[in-house]
């Protein structure tokens, strides 16, 4: 939901190169060098666990050695990772897109779920200002990432229309003592030679035989490499990232676990990562006015208590996370800073600047209780039971500015946003083995939902000057999936799906007659076939599906017809369709090539009505997803003596051109940015010796400019000329120790 009097704020996105495999891509150092088969992988895409090449869903599991080994410590890296999946940016936080379910990280509610260890992670409408934000953990905590693509609303319930993605933790184990440290240097072109740092630390501690805990801690800084012409500062764009967890695993018997954790991480960006493409004296260059500045915070407690029943199993999972963040946007390029020496004549700037300030947080709390269970010896069933409360609040405050020394001369827009959303939700899953051979799947859940909005709003140059609301909306949604699996041999395995996924609707702060009180959930529908296996004794693995997805009541955000505010609603309808190939080989000891390949095609079936606050018609792109998309990537091992083994890896990724977001423009001349394909190499290299090992690393090594987002957006409030691009050409060296 959004209401302002001038159009809404839509920041520029980014789109980093994605890469996949169906198996895990063995790191520099964790390779096994006396085997050429393809480890095995273990993933709970359906809330059991089961071997990937099994799951009749497409899912990709990321693993962390392959993350730290190439030095992929942020979000917007951890996604490079997977086939069909897209990469935007809203003031600086990464926000997906998978099989080009999209209209914007900015319209409607978010569109791609967030579990971590399967407790449900940020909140399910857009007011909180995290529009669907993925979390940027830090890889050296996690087991593995698994993204699961297409919509998943049986098991995973709302907001996961285009798919989900699972942060999966390192559990604490009563074996031994064990632990690792780690440090890391880089420099980045245009960093005028300022080197970032990371340094990270784990320990697991045996507290008895049925008691563990593990604790751990890192922190790390990019510096920056984006200068800013206007305050002379260099390097606005420095990142700092910290953070920690600890986790306590107690197993009194083999009947019962519980799970406890918590987990804390902080980043803060100093400045924007916009690039003026106007200004030409370096390529790396912005003119805002001191602004760009984020910080976001994360605190995520959990418990998970698992109890064997007989031959069934009860999970209990318990949640409660804080997600406090503010950022700060220069918003010059909006019709409101044309007004402000009108507003404020007596500061005598001409033009003024416009600073946008903008504080968001969500509180959550969830419950989730499921008995797995089988009915027989042909039957699976699984039942389960969902509730969560979110409360959150988003607040706008804008600062007419003296852009020479940042003096404020007057505030003309304020408003504060609190929204309360509470859902219910009963899912069931049945699994009903006919033959040893072929089984079906069944699936369906009811959720319900409401949301009470609180809306306070002061502009100073309405005539009514301010709008105080307190709306409210309920709705409720069923969906279901459908997969029959068919397993040729025990390597090769074939399966059919048809699954469905929603996201919420919500509350417009005003209702009248034109003006709906209130939009609908929109809706997805998957249909897809896909197989998997391994040959050759399973040296060569393979991943592929072919998909159609059906969107309809799309959210979109209309404009009444005077022009002065915004609301949200639901109109038109998409489809996107697309086919996904992994492929993993190991011809030799110790070699592993890596392929994968995507082709995406994602279109409006109906354009966007004359309401429309955007412009769009039939067969127009979704935006950000490229039709064509791949990687190509080798990693080899040799042992240099008994104890000493030495590794290199070199991938290149490819993003076809893509489309930017739907903008408002004349129908008779719609601008929309095209953003050009672009390919990225990227090399690591190093040794290992027992506990020891040592990493160097290159990404980007050919320096591209690739684009990412930017460009014609909404043109009412942000720079056209302003662009982002991939991280410039960046090397470095890492150290670990375990023990």
């Amino acid at each position: 939901m959004r209401t302002v009097s001038v159009r809404s704020a839509v920041v520029a996105l980014a789109l980093a190169p994605v890469y996949a495999a169906a198996q895990q891509e063995p790191a520099g150092g964790s390779v096994n060098t006396s085997s050429a088969v393809l480890q095995e992988i273990i993933v709970t895409a359906q809330k059991r666990a089961e071997r990937l090449q099994d799951v009749p869903v497409p899912v990709t599991a990321v693993t962390p050695d392959s993350l730290l080994a190439q030095n992929q410590l942020r979000a917007q890296e951890f996604f490079s990772s997977v086939p069909g999946v897209n990469l935007q940016f809203q003031n600086s936080r990464s926000n997906l897109a998978i099989r080009g379910i999209t209209t914007g990280p900015a319209t409607g509610n978010p569109v791609v779920g967030y579990t971590i260890d399967d407790v449900p992670y940020g909140s399910s409408a857009g007011i909180a200002g995290l529009f669907g934000s993925a979390p940027d953990l830090d890889p050296s905590e996690l087991a593995r990432i698994e993204v699961l693509r297409g919509p998943q609303g049986t098991l995973y319930g709302a907001a996961s229309i285009g798919g989900l993605v699972k942060y999966v933790t390192v559990d604490p184990t009563t074996d031994q003592t064990s632990g690792s440290v780690g440090v890391g240097t880089h420099t980045i072109a245009g960093a005028g030679g300022e080197l970032g740092y990371n340094v990270r630390g784990a320990i697991n501690i045996p507290l008895g035989e049925t008691l563990a805990v593990r604790a751990s801690a890192f922190t790390r800084e990019d510096p920056g490499y984006i200068d800013n012409v206007v305050t002379g500062k260099r390097g606005v764009n420095k990142t700092d990232v910290s953070g920690g967890r600890l986790a306590a695993l107690w197993r009194p018997s083999e009947t019962l676990s519980v799970k406890l954790s918590a987990l804390f991480q902080e980043r803060e960006l100093f400045g924007s990562s916009n690039v003026d493409v106007r200004l030409g004296a370096r390529d790396l260059q912005n003119d805002q006015f001191g602004t760009g500045l984020s910080n976001w915070k994360n605190q995520v407690y959990s418990a998970i208590v698992t109890a064997r029943l007989g031959r069934s199993e009860l999970t209990s999972l318990s949640s409660y996370s804080y997600s406090p963040s503010v950022d700060t946007v220069d918003f010059s390029a909006s019709l409101l800073t044309g007004i402000l020496p009108t507003l404020y004549p007596e500061a005598g700037i001409d033009p003024m600047a416009t600073v946008l300030r903008q504080p968001y947080s969500t509180r959550k709390l969830t419950q989730e209780v499921r008995l797995a269970t089988p009915i027989g010896e042909k039957l699976d069933w699984l039942v389960g039971a969902f509730y969560t409360q979110e409360n959150s609040k988003y607040t706008i405050e804008t600062f007419a500015t003296d852009p020479a020394d940042g003096s404020v001369h007057g505030v003309p827009i304020l408003w504060r946003d609190s929204l309360k959303f509470t859902e219910y939700a009963a899912f069931t899953d049945l699994t009903a083995r006919f033959t040893d051979r072929f089984d079906v799947q069944l699936g369906a859940r009811w959720s319900e939902n409401r949301q009470d909005l609180r809306h306070r709003q002061w502009t100073f140059f309405d005539e009514n000057g301010f709008l105080f609301t307190d709306p409210s909306s309920s709705g409720h949604a069923v969906t279901y999936l459908f997969t029959p699996r068919f397993t040729i041999s025990p390597d090769h395995m074939v399966y059919a799906r048809v699954a469905t996924g929603y996201r919420p609707g919500g509350p417009n702060a005003v209702c009248r007659i034109d003006v709906p009180c209130q939009y609908r959930p929109d809706k997805t529908t998957n249909y897809e076939l896909g197989a998997k296996g391994d040959v050759l004794d399973g040296a060569l693995s393979y991943d592929a599906s072919v998909y159609h997805i059906d969107w309809k009541d799309i959210q979109v955000t209309q404009v009444v017809p005077e022009g002065t505010f915004n609301y949200n609603s639901n109109a038109s309808r998409a489809r996107s369709r697309g086919m996904e190939l992994s492929l993993q080989a190991r011809p030799l000891d110790a070699l592993t090539l890596a392929l994968w390949g995507a082709y995406t095609d994602a279109q409006l079936r109906e354009g966007f009505s004359q309401l429309s606050a955007v412009y769009g018609a039939t067969g127009d792109r979704l935006p950000y997803s490229s039709r064509i998309s791949g990687r190509f990537s080798v990693n080899q091992a040799w042992p240099l003596s008994n104890a000493l083994t030495a590794f290199v890896g070199a991938s290149v990724s490819y993003v076809g051109d893509r489309k930017g977001e739907f903008v408002p423009t004349p129908q008779e001349s719609p601008l929309r940015q095209t953003y050009p394909a672009y390919a990225q190499a990227d090399l690591n290299a190093g040794v290992k010796a027992d506990a020891w090992r040592v990493n160097l690393f290159a990404q980007n090594v050919t320096d591209k400019r690739g684009v990412t987002g930017g460009g014609y957006n909404n043109q009412t409030t942000f720079n056209q000329y302003w662009f982002n691009y991939i991280q410039p050409r960046t090397i470095g060296v890492s150290l670990e120790r375990s023990f």
